[in-house]
């Protein structure tokens, strides 16, 4: 396993990663149904407006019932003072709103995140929205192999366009089963839907009835974000009137977005400068108080040090949980030359599926030991490439105490219900690679 963030970290990828232990029935890893090549709960084919007006697909409204496995109430976990039937959930994203946290909630996940919202009423993006790509292997998250293009599959969402006819001659290795991804059967997309949120008034009556959707040993987090560049409202400010909005709906926990671009004094993405990230979330915490526990969702980190200097500063602000990582953001380029995949206007997208997967430990791995090493007191939510049941498993191993899935939700009805099966045969508990007993 190639060792992606460069750093003074010690770690042993190989140790962390492999997870044969649990290959215990074929059926709760690799044969976890697909919905063939469009996702079960969102139409790629219309904008999130549309999504929102028209709800859960047909497919997605006609999945056959599932029997899950639940925990006895003993073997549940903890994550923020909240007890829940299991370390699975679903990241911020695909829970466009409570008809999606119901589903979540009756397919086997325990930790959801309600979609981003914002202060006020966003649209976000025209299509595409969503692309699948050709992706044979984990990307890295520096150096430069991060440099060059990443390139589209089969056909522009919403034109019925297939990408071969876009120009003669281009390669594009697509699978007859519709896979995203090239011949390892990578699900692998991009996606760029410009955070589109709902107004204050429709979240005041949404936010609770996605809370009412929930059953005992399940809990929903509300991810906010602020908006850069209002009149007369600096991103902070933004992102307080976001909190409010969302703890008037009655949010139990608040994830803080702060994978998105730089509004700071520094020149990286906003997670990554420690300055701005502790006093964000000191000012954020000085408005609205410690009425619930806050997360904060980061992305990837090309060094250990920049790591380090971020969970040292959330420590410091009392925060009570990291998380990551998001996509990973790369230029996505249609075949043979045919220019930018999303349009001239929006040249990188952030990756999300299989092809993250590693990134996504590395992430859980070195910021557990920084954790442990700092005695920071964070809880850890690891996100990124979940697509089976068995990449839970990896990543509960490698330290963190809840996993999240956003893809792999979308397109892998069955995704939560095998983990449950897995969960239940492991008797509810993992051995970290450092030595200590996981979850459970």
């Amino acid at each position: 396993m190639t060792d992606f963030v460069q750093g003074p970290c010690t770690v042993s990828p190989a140790r962390v990663f492999a997870f044969a232990d649990y290959n215990v029935d074929g059926s709760f890893h690799e044969n976890s149904e697909i919905y063939h090549n469009r996702a079960y709960s969102y139409d790629e084919d219309r904008t999130w407006v549309e999504n929102m007006a028209n709800g859960l697909p047909e497919r997605g409204r006609n999945l056959p019932p599932c029997e899950r496995c639940w925990a006895p109430q003993d073997k549940w976990v903890t994550f923020l003072n909240h007890k829940l039937a299991s370390p699975l959930g679903v990241a911020a994203g695909p829970l466009l709103s409570s008809q999606w946290v119901r589903l979540a909630a009756s397919r086997g996940f325990d930790c959801m995140t309600y979609k981003t919202i914002r202060s006020h009423y966003h649209p976000g993006h025209g299509l595409p929205n969503i692309i699948h790509l050709q992706v044979d292997e984990q990307l890295p998250v520096s150096g430069p192999a991060c440099k060059g293009p990443l390139y589209a599959r089969d056909r522009l969402p919403g034109s019925g366009v297939g990408l071969h006819d876009l120009k003669p001659g281009a390669s594009m290795g697509i699978r007859g089963d519709g896979l995203g991804g090239g011949s390892s059967g990578m699900l692998a997309i991009t996606n760029s839907f410009g955070m589109p949120s709902l107004g204050p008034e429709q979240l005041a009556e949404d936010l609770p009835a996605a809370a009412a959707a929930l059953n005992p040993g399940q809990m929903m987090v509300v991810s906010i974000t602020g908006t850069p560049g209002r009149p007369g409202l600096s991103f902070q400010e933004d992102l307080v009137l976001a909190a409010r909005t969302a703890l008037a709906g009655g949010a139990t926990a608040l994830e803080v977005n702060l994978s998105c671009p730089n509004v700071g004094a520094s020149h990286v993405a906003l997670y990554q400068d420690a300055p701005a990230v502790e006093a964000l979330l000191a000012g954020l915490i000085e408005e609205v108080g410690r009425k619930v526990p806050l997360v904060i969702k980061m992305g990837s980190f090309p060094d250990c040090d920049g790591m380090r200097r971020v969970l040292q500063a959330a420590g410091r602000t009392g925060v009570g949980a990291v998380s990551g990582i998001n996509g990973i953001s790369r230029r996505v380029e249609l075949p043979g030359g045919a220019g930018p995949a999303l349009g001239p206007d929006r040249p990188t997208s952030g990756v999300c599926g299989d092809p993250i997967r590693a990134a996504g430990l590395e992430f859980v791995t070195r910021a557990r030991q920084i954790i442990a090493a700092e005695d920071l007191g964070l809880e850890l939510v690891g996100v990124g490439g979940v697509t089976q049941a068995n990449h839970v498993m990896e990543y509960l191993q490698a330290g963190a105490d809840i996993v999240q899935t956003a893809t792999g939700f979308m397109w892998r009805p069955n995704l939560g219900i095998d983990f449950q099966r897995l969960w239940a045969s492991s008797g509810y508990s993992v051995q970290r690679a450092d030595g200590r007993g996981g979850r459970g």
